[in-house]
């Protein structure tokens, strides 16, 4: 193995080695614009499959410099590992998911990211998520981004190990996921230097949601509009620290600072 395992392994578990299908590797999209047509926003869950740009089942693969305007659906990562989307943008009428993650996306990182606020009105019957993570993705970082509307979404399915750090967020979005699919966020989630210019604290501050998790440097937030409830009965065993600042917090930004560390 070329890394240590970071989860629990227990024998009465009946962990196992397999095989996959071949994924791909060492691929990347650069310097483009996609834009679909112009037509209303689709209602939730009927959307036409007007989307942008999707890594699935892909290793080690990159999107750089891409736009992607009137999708349903913006950037994904489904199935995929190891792989970077820096300089991108969804932009145009509004969208129901700008940014996905789900079924066991691991160690992928998405920064220098936009999401403009729409051009239109949302029509009656749509969702906006935002950047969504879900289905026991993990170890997933959102850096430096610039987040006119959405929301930090989770579709539950219990992702865990995810950072999102030097965000300017309007938290005007809200999570999916039926409450079937299990916790919104498993253990060690970490906000760190988050920006929320409309004082909305859903899925911001998530010292009271999510186990052994940090919330740090989040400005003051109150409870408004979709307001959750914790998965797990007990002690959270979360942190929040230096509540209440805008931008104070030092190093600005997690994931640069760790990765100081370790060159």
């Amino acid at each position: 193995m070329s890394s240590s395992v970071t989860l629990d392994v227990r024998p009465e578990w009946d962990p196992r080695l397999t095989t996959h299908v071949g994924e791909l590797t060492g691929s990347g999209v650069e310097g483009l614009t996609l834009e679909a047509v112009e037509a209303p926003q689709s209602p939730h869950l009927l959307d036409k499959g007007h989307n942008g740009v999707v890594l699935q089942c892909a290793y080690d693969c990159w999107v750089d410099d891409v736009t992607v305007r009137h999708v349903g659906n913006g950037f994904g990562l489904v199935a995929a590992s190891a792989c970077t989307l820096r300089r991108t943008r969804v932009a145009g009428r509004g969208s129901h998911h700008p940014y996905f993650c789900r079924e066991g996306s691991h160690d992928n990182l998405i920064e220098d990211f936009t999401i403009e606020e729409r051009t239109v009105p949302a029509p009656a019957g749509t969702q906006l998520h935002g950047i969504n993570v879900e289905g026991l993705s993990s170890c997933n970082v959102w850096s430096r981004g610039d987040m006119r509307m959405g929301t930090f979404d989770s579709h539950r399915g219990l992702p865990f190990a995810d950072v999102r750090t030097d965000i300017t967020v309007n938290n005007n979005g809200r999570h999916g996921g039926d409450a079937s699919a299990g916790p919104l966020f498993g253990a060690r989630f970490t906000h760190w230097n988050i920006r929320v210019t409309n004082g909305r604290a859903g899925l911001m501050r998530i010292d009271g949601l999510a186990p052994y998790s940090a919330t740090v440097g989040v400005n003051e937030v109150r409870e408004f509009d979709q307001t959750d409830v914790p998965d797990f009965t007990g002690d959270l065993h979360s942190r929040l620290e230096l509540y209440g600042t805008t931008d104070a917090v030092r190093p600005r930004n997690l994931h640069e600072a760790q990765r100081t560390l370790l060159r």
